[in-house]
């Protein structure tokens, strides 16, 4: 089993930034949240971190882990769990890029400013992460 985490960004688009002023501090914020969760799943899943070839935020710790390029360069064996940003845009691109057994971790996903779960694939496999129970599949 492995975790995707997607486009974790060091930096914001800037046109994003521009129209979304408290989108930076929310992001790192999340990533932080992120982090902490991962210290835990990194005891018995491997963790990916795909972004794009873009740095990733400071705020999460790589340094255990795979960073990946593009979402096709996986070689991890599934089933696979995404999580990251955003949801309903890149995760929901990626997951049908790859194009397998995936879930998406709701809980460690964050809604891109502009949009509602409305956008959100709702034909998606969910699950929810919690440090008790690890993750539950919805």
């Amino acid at each position: 089993m492995t975790i995707i985490v997607v486009d974790a960004w060091k930096y914001c688009e800037q046109e994003d930034a521009d129209r979304f002023p408290f989108l930076e501090k929310e992001t790192k914020s999340f990533g932080s949240y992120i982090d902490s969760c991962l210290m835990e799943l990194r005891k018995h899943h491997d963790i990916v971190h795909c972004a794009d070839g873009r740095p990733i935020m400071d705020e999460i710790d790589t340094s255990q882990d795979t960073v990946i390029r593009m979402i096709s360069d996986i070689n991890h064996p599934g089933p696979y769990f995404f999580c990251g940003f955003h949801l309903g845009r890149c995760i929901d691109r990626k997951i049908k890029e790859l194009n397998k057994e995936c879930y998406v971790i709701k809980n460690l996903c964050l809604l891109f400013p502009a949009d509602g779960y409305e956008r959100v694939d709702k034909n998606l496999n969910y699950c929810y992460y919690t440090h008790s129970k690890g993750l539950e599949k919805l």
